[in-house]
């Protein structure tokens, strides 16, 4: 499935992680982004491995497993392995494909210097994660 620049760009805008970025940092990451399609069943990130990349859902379905139990599942607009774009270091969860799905990748080197080129992302970014910190914290009350 082919996706035009306009439509990636206007894709990752649409996610919450980048909601703060201006139309040159969507740019910058829709060029360093490659479209990639995978099988159900493939794992996309494997917990306790290190990952150098962020991905971006296009398509599809991905289940979120943390020690053996399934925790979440992640679809089209959502993305999977942010916190390897943010810091490098071994993943919290293995996260594989329930359907066949199609993903924009973005490595870490290149988002890291997408970050750099364009500091008003990383307020988005911040907010993201401060909302998911407390979604989760909710759920454990």
């Amino acid at each position: 499935m082919y996706v035009s620049k306009d439509t990636k760009v206007a894709r990752i805008k649409a996610i919450s992680f980048f909601r703060d970025a201006d139309r040159k940092a969507l740019e910058h990451l829709e060029s360093a982004a490659d479209e990639v399609s995978v099988p159900a069943g493939h794992v996309l990130i494997e917990q306790g491995h290190n990952h150098n990349e962020g991905l971006i859902v296009e398509a599809g379905t991905a289940e979120v497993v943390i020690d053996g139990n399934a925790v979440a599942e992640i679809g089209a607009g959502e993305i999977i392995g942010e916190l390897a774009l943010l810091a490098r270091g071994p993943a919290t969860a293995t996260v594989k494909a329930k359907t066949d799905m199609t993903l924009l990748v973005i490595p870490f080197n290149r988002f890291d210097q997408i970050m750099n080129d364009n500091p008003a992302m990383v307020k988005g970014i911040a907010r993201d994660l401060a909302a998911r910190l407390r979604a989760m914290d909710a759920r454990q009350s």
